[in-house]
């Protein structure tokens, strides 16, 4: 009966927002399936990415699907006991994924997650960049052009105010490359400053889109404002824009930005908010365009300012039109009836195409297929609280697409059928500033080596100093607490700690030798 009400559910969708809209799918229906991204893949499928229960967040999904949205194969990312925050989801030229959020041990708190899976769609590395005592969050990625990727961090550091905007950097074989964060000095009236999406650029470096509040010399209040960095191949900072900044005075929140085809200037999706006695407290979908040196040229409303205006997520396709997300219009009162917009637009913000997609608090994401064809992935919740997530696609005039009928060789880069099964988010490289602590898939020889980590019942400790004279191991808990001393004999090459007693969470390990400090690492216990 419950399965039966669904379909009917998602027939009554279907009819009355669009009803010549053929081409829909919702996944996982049974399971309260999330949206959290999407890319197209090189044989020309969809990769989709999101969370779901039972135990949700705990439970990720990877689907891959062919090019009518039907399901080739469905990956489980995780354990069911520890929580992910999904975010970025990225391919290289060889096929391998990338995908980027947060990860935390029950009980503990959220790290970055950076995780590589093969064209297989199995795991090839993990890394994972704790922060003992505070909560710090992993966002976008992008593919670097060494088909390594680097990735979006926020609140890295345990002092606060410090390092809220950081992006690190990885080879296609998991080595940590560098991890460079954007703190501006004093000077600068801004602060609760995000970045959640960046890509790269045409010099090889990177850009990254996203808000903080700002406020200009003459202004007695700080308003949101969108955020753009520029950095270098290498992470350094080039320059940063302030959408706030006179003679701009563009407040509001950067979601998404795109790079022109022609590589000659950056399209950013945007929430224009509007603070005058006219418009006070609304907002308007907008484009904003800047060129490569981060000066904005211009802001394009796409609609007038209201209740409701954001563009939430953006493509190119073609060389003067763009495929975006939007939201415009009064409040609807209940929460869940936000009409969603697919909007085709020109480059100065004019509307080509619009129509009303499917109702819904949380915004669409838009990507464009290799003919021009364009996909809408969102999540609908109802008032009971139950999640579903859909899959469209859409032609140029913004109704359903047809079926297509050819044949396409899928997975072409796998030399064997991809299965459906659950990947654990185990066995993680730990980074702690620029350092990394373990990594089982290098020939790294680290001053401290700890393994397993993260571990269960016990750990190893290797290090050089234990060859060369006496010297003395401490452990202390997250509170700072020594909760285990260690004498090590010198010609003793390792020694084995047993972890019976102790709670989950991330411990600091420090070698002492004739009362100087050696070296440190940190083990996280499951």
């Amino acid at each position: 009966m419950q399965k039966t009400l669904k379909i009917l559910i998602l027939v009554f969708i279907c009819g009355t927002i669009n009803a010549q809209n053929r081409w829909v799918h919702t996944y996982l229906d049974d399971l309260d399936a999330t949206r959290a991204a999407m890319i197209t893949t090189y044989d020309h499928g969809y990769l989709l990415s999101g969370r779901h229960r039972p135990n949700w967040p705990k439970y990720n999904y990877l689907i891959k699907t062919d090019i009518n949205g039907e399901v080739l194969w469905n990956k489980t990312l995780g354990d069911g006991n520890n929580g992910i925050l999904p975010w970025g989801l990225g391919m290289n030229r060889e096929g391998s994924i990338y995908f980027s959020g947060s990860f935390g041990v029950v009980g503990a708190y959220k790290d970055p997650l950076i995780l590589k899976l093969n064209a297989c769609g199995e795991k090839e590395w993990c890394r994972i960049f704790p922060t003992e005592g505070y909560h710090d969050y992993g966002f976008g990625l992008c593919i670097a052009p060494d088909d390594g990727v680097a990735f979006i961090m926020t609140m890295t550091s345990n002092i606060p105010g410090e390092d809220r905007i950081c992006l690190s950097r990885f080879s296609a074989n998991g080595d940590f490359l560098w991890k460079k964060c954007y703190n501006l000095n004093d000077t600068v009236a801004m602060g609760n400053e995000y970045a959640y999406e960046v890509i790269s650029t045409p010099d090889s470096g990177f850009l990254l889109t996203g808000l903080c509040q700002y406020s200009n010399p003459e202004d007695s209040l700080s308003y949101l404002c969108p955020y753009y960095i520029k950095a270098d191949y290498s992470g350094e900072m080039e320059w940063y824009t302030v959408a706030g900044f006179h003679p701009f005075d563009v407040p509001g929140e950067g979601l998404q930005t795109v790079l022109s085809p022609d590589s000659t200037c950056y399209y950013s999706a945007i929430r224009h908010n509007f603070w005058d006695p006219g418009n006070f407290n609304k907002s308007s979908p907008a484009l904003l365009k800047m060129d490569l040196q981060g000066n904005i040229i211009d802001v394009y409303d796409i609609a007038p300012p209201n209740t409701l205006g954001t563009i939430s997520s953006l493509k190119f396709i073609t060389n003067s039109t763009i495929s975006a997300t939007a939201v415009w219009g009064p409040w609807g009162g209940s929460g869940y009836d936000i009409d969603n917009y697919a909007v085709i637009l020109d480059t100065l913000g004019n509307i080509i195409e619009q129509e009303v997609v499917i109702q819904s608090i949380s915004p669409m994401i838009t990507e464009v297929t290799y003919d021009k064809k364009i996909l809408e992935f969102v999540e609908t919740i109802s008032e009971d609280g139950a999640f579903d997530v859909y899959l469209f696609k859409l032609n140029q005039q913004l109704q359903g697409d047809s079926v297509y009928t050819r044949w396409f060789n899928y997975d072409s880069l796998c030399p064997y059928q991809i299965v459906s099964d659950t990947i654990p988010i185990e066995g993680c490289g730990l980074i702690v500033g620029m350092e990394e602590l373990y990594d089982g898939n290098n020939n790294k020889e680290p001053e401290l080596l700890i393994y397993p980590n993260p571990a269960q019942a016990q750990f190893t400790i290797q290090c050089e100093a234990f060859n060369e004279s006496p010297t003395k191991v401490e452990i202390f808990d997250l509170y700072g607490q020594s909760i285990k001393t260690l004498e090590i004999p010198k010609g003793q090459t390792e020694t084995t700690v047993t972890t019976e007693g102790w709670q989950k969470g991330v411990y600091l390990i420090q070698v002492w030798r004739s009362g100087s400090f050696i070296a440190s690492g940190k083990v996280v216990m499951w």
